[in-house]
């Protein structure tokens, strides 16, 4: 697989293409482009105060028990990536500027593992097990979404919904963005799949699935051909 790309948008798996060698009739133009207009957000991600029954929004919402000690909030991100949906964390702990002592800033860790963000919810509650249950169940639904149409349309291989996008401060704001094309270490990917799974899935994605999106061939009468 050839890529394209800006020098200051390599990414972890980059690497592979030196060790594999390069099948230029493979191409991947990784174009990054970011969508920061809420109405331009694909309509399975997008949500706002009047959106209701959105699984994306549920899991955005789900609260953190407050009497655990090591991280003061999490927030999900949505990874595309080769047809699939793969839910991932910040986990967000506080700590304090150097010039500045009365403004927490955040510490932030990423995970894709649901049942460590289940052990954070709640988890003095009555109806924990009920909660943990419901929670796995969402992060399942969202994980089965089946989006490939999306993939197709962008004419990407991988894309990320970021509901909380950089956050650096408690007092910060949600930010919404959506990127396709993302640099995927900027998410830790590579605790999903290493660089040479990586690329290999995507090199396998853009030459089956992307490239069966062929122009039809026009038909031409026999007494034409002819």
């Amino acid at each position: 697989m050839y890529i394209i790309s800006k020098k200051s948008e390599k990414d972890y798996y980059d690497g592979v293409v030196g060790t594999t060698g390069i099948d230029k009739s493979i191409v991947y133009d990784r174009k990054l482009i970011e969508i920061e207009d809420r109405s331009q957000i694909p309509k399975p991600f997008y949500f706002d105060i009047r959106t209701k029954n959105n699984n994306i929004r549920r899991l955005s919402n789900t609260p953190i028990d407050r009497k655990q000690k090591n991280f003061h909030n999490f927030s999900p991100f949505f990874i595309g990536f080769c047809g699939k949906i793969y839910v991932g964390w910040k986990l967000y702990s506080k700590g304090r500027l150097p010039h500045d002592f009365f403004q927490p800033i955040i510490h932030t860790c990423f995970t894709y593992d649901a049942n460590i963000i289940a052990d954070l919810i709640n988890i003095y509650d009555k109806k924990t097990n009920e909660r943990k249950a419901v929670f796995r169940a969402l992060v399942k639904s969202i994980e089965n979404m089946d989006l490939v149409e999306l993939f197709r349309e962008y004419d990407t291989p991988c894309f990320v919904y970021d509901p909380d996008y950089k956050r650096t401060v408690i007092s910060d704001y949600k930010n919404q963005r959506f990127f396709i094309n993302p640099i995927l270490k900027d998410y830790q990917f590579y605790k999903v799949f290493d660089a040479f799974q990586t690329f290999q899935e995507i090199q396998m994605f853009i030459g089956g699935v992307l490239g069966t999106n062929e122009k039809e061939i026009a038909t031409v009468a026999d007494k034409y051909k002819i």
